[in-house]
């Protein structure tokens, strides 16, 4: 007897199919997340080998900007040729750009490729998120949206442990190859399930305004790299780049206000769901970033870890995280509400930061770990939810342009928040550190004067052994504790400000989600026209 087939979903696909497809989005944005923890693990000896230290930081910046500039340009154009075929584009370029990278020679190849494998990583993080709402219905979405959040905070967790251990036993090089099963893997699930028609959004592609966008990231982006430590933040270089990002950007804003379908639809934030909560992205960022880049530092330079046990210092936030996001979810497909989740999310987050902002020198190992884990259980159902309510209020035609565009504004507000904090940091140290110093360390020559102000005598046991060294010769042995105890005390403090902004910019963020409306579940699915948008809205 033959069976019977199961019954097709909104989305076309039967619920085989469509969780199926589900894994395939899940192995995409694991493949893509993956990648932003795993290669950080692997490039000390990146350097080490290849050389060019002062080239360094853009093997971070080349993938950041790349991966800034793609998502909105490719959640346009989904909306128009459907995301199957981008999601498959995107594996492709991501694997090329990660195989090459197993072979460069030199740092100025590793960052070209690093700019490739960016161009495929925000591809595949753009389209996952929107992917999702074209399988499922409003209402299952706030359940499958909190299993991508797990699924980063697995990625967060797992990407430093095999990074390091692929770097220490087979070498650098074999990290970038362990992407290659998962897209492999991720293309075979999207190419055999995946099959959803295209769209179909009118309008031709808008180059002028992905140039004008293109350049008015990249000009930012490269100001905030430079900024303070290449050049002055009053210097001619760096107020040229921040003014071409004004003219930039006012140009693209003013030309895109006169296309049918523009790269980044400023006009969406005209509904009040889509701007609070791309606002509240924006601003939540800087709580995530704040954490995965300050937490490891405090607990390997203000606590003395090791640099295995600080790259697990991200283990319990990333807990709290999948928890949360996991569990919201399953709330939010029960209930139809989402918008009290985010708000008791965003005042965990708050008063998690105010509490991480105490963090001393003395502080128990068991506070700090507390201390992160509410913050992920804070930060997990804003993180998932926040898209949910974008795309609940998105017209079904500009889904992928509604979803990318929040992811945009996220990515903005971290890269924000990493140049603040780094300003904070240096500013925090050189202003109180010679204060905090032995009177007879404030008497020692100049480079050794250098060599302590340097805050990686904290985590790199080679300049402490250095330091040592010289203060011995002069003999001065006596003092390599005492001024490594003052900088530890100084660098705590400047962490502690590092929260302290955080927990502000996530407080006006949970301010902001107060007056999210929120818009019902039931009733609309993926597939939903225009005009029900519109009815919705007008109801609220």
């Amino acid at each position: 007897m033959t069976p019977t087939p199961a019954a097709p979903t909104h989305s076309g696909l039967n619920e085989r199919e469509k969780i199926l497809a589900f894994v395939g989005i899940l192995t995409v944005l694991f493949l893509s997340s993956l990648n932003l923890t795993v290669v950080g693990s692997a490039m000390p000896r990146v350097i080490s080998d290849l050389g060019g230290f002062h080239l360094y930081a853009w093997a971070f910046t080349a993938y950041s900007l790349a991966t800034t500039i793609t998502i909105p340009i490719v959640g346009t154009i989904s909306d128009r040729y459907g995301r199957r075929p981008l999601i498959l584009l995107g594996i492709a370029v991501f694997t090329l750009g990660s195989v090459l990278l197993g072979f460069v020679q030199n740092m100025e190849q590793l960052i070209i490729l690093r700019a490739v494998q960016g161009i495929g990583g925000g591809t595949l993080m753009a389209m996952s998120f929107t992917a999702i709402a074209d399988l499922f219905t409003p209402i299952e979405r706030g359940r499958y949206q909190g299993y991508t959040g797990a699924v980063w905070g697995v990625s967060s967790v797992v990407g430093p442990l095999v990074g390091g251990f692929l770097t220490d036993h087979l070498g650098w090089r074999s990290v970038f190859f362990v992407n290659l099963p998962f897209a492999l893997l991720a293309a075979y699930f999207i190419w055999r399930y995946f099959r959803l028609p295209a769209p179909g959004a009118r309008g031709h592609f808008d180059a002028l305004g992905a140039l004008l966008l293109g350049v008015s990231v990249t000009t930012l982006t490269l100001a905030l790299s430079w900024g303070g430590g290449t050049y002055a933040w009053g210097s001619a270089p760096i107020l040229g780049l921040l003014a071409a990002t004004l003219v930039t950007f006012g140009a693209y804003a003013w030309h895109s206000a006169r296309q049918e379908r523009p790269i980044l639809d400023l006009r969406l934030l005209k509904d009040r769901g889509i701007a609070i909560a791309s606002l509240a992205g924006f601003l939540t960022s800087a709580g995530m970033y704040a954490a995965i880049l300050y937490l490891p530092l405090y607990m390997q330079g203000v606590r003395g870890s090791s640099a295995s046990g600080s790259g697990l210092a991200l283990a319990p936030l990333m807990f709290g995280m999948i928890l949360t996001s996991t569990l919201s979810g399953q709330v939010v497909s029960r209930t139809g509400r989402y918008k009290t989740l985010i708000l008791i999310g965003g005042i965990v987050a708050t008063g998690a930061l105010l509490l991480a902002s105490t963090l001393g020198t003395a502080t128990p190992i068991l506070i700090a770990v507390g201390i992160m884990v509410l913050l992920g259980l804070g930060l997990g159902p804003v993180n998932s939810q926040l898209t949910l309510a974008v795309q609940n209020a998105a017209p079904r035609e500009q889904l992928g342009s509604a979803t990318s565009g929040n992811q945009f504004f996220r990515q903005i507000g971290g890269t924000l928040a990493v140049s603040l904090f780094g300003a904070l940091v240096n500013a925090h140290l050189n202003a109180n550190l010679a204060a905090q110093l032995p009177e007879q360390a404030r008497t020692l020559p100049a480079p050794v004067q250098d060599a302590i102000a340097n805050p990686n005598l904290l985590t790199s046991p080679q300049a402490t052994a250095q330091l040592g060294a010289g203060l011995g010769q002069l003999g001065d042995a006596n003092l390599l504790q005492p001024i490594l105890d003052a900088l530890r005390g100084v660098m705590a403090g400047a962490i502690d400000q590092v929260f302290l902004v955080s927990a502000v910019l996530v407080g006006l963020a949970f301010l902001a989600t107060i007056a999210l409306p929120e818009r019902p579940l039931k009733g609309r699915t993926g597939l939903a026209p225009r005009a029900e948008k519109i009815e919705v809205s007008a109801a609220d």
